[in-house]
C-alpha cells in the first residue's frame, strides 16, 4: 500500500485536519488496522472517527463519504491514480487531478515526444 502524501487540509472544510488525513487513507484503499496504525489510534478510535467524518457529510458509509469529499473537492486522490489513463478519469469526471495524475501524464507525454522524435 502506498503511504498518503503529505497535504494540507482544504479551506472551508467541514472536517478536521485529523479526519481528512483518515478520509484519504480510507480513499487510498487501507484497513481501519492500517489506519490506526498509522495515526496512532486503536481500531475504535477509527470507528469513532469515522462516525464523525459520516455525520459531517450525510453520508451512510465510507465508500459514501469517499465519493462525496470528491464530489465537494475536499480530497482529489482516487484509488489507482498516477498514471495518464487515470488523469483522463479526473478530466472526464470535471475535476481536479492529483498530483500522482499529474506526473503521470507528464511523464507519459514526455515518453510520447520522446518517441515521437525518435522516429
Amino acid at each position: 500500500m502506498t503511504a498518503v502524501t503529505d497535504w494540507k487540509p482544504v479551506e472551508g472544510s467541514p472536517l478536521t485536519a485529523r479526519q481528512l488525513d483518515m478520509l484519504r487513507r480510507i480513499a487510498a484503499g487501507q484497513s481501519w488496522r492500517q489506519i490506526g496504525d498509522a495515526l496512532g489510534i486503536t481500531i475504535g478510535g477509527v470507528g469513532s472517527i469515522n462516525k464523525q467524518i459520516l455525520m459531517k457529510l450525510g453520508a451512510a458509509s465510507a465508500a459514501q463519504a469517499v465519493d462525496v469529499a470528491h464530489r465537494r473537492r475536499l480530497i482529489t486522490e482516487r484509488p489507482g491514480c498516477g498514471d495518464r489513463a487515470a488523469y483522463m478519469r479526473h478530466w472526464r469526471r470535471k475535476e481536479p487531478a492529483c498530483w500522482r495524475c499529474l506526473a503521470g501524464n507528464a511523464a507519459a507525454e514526455a515518453e510520447r515526444r520522446a518517441s515521437k522524435n525518435a522516429a
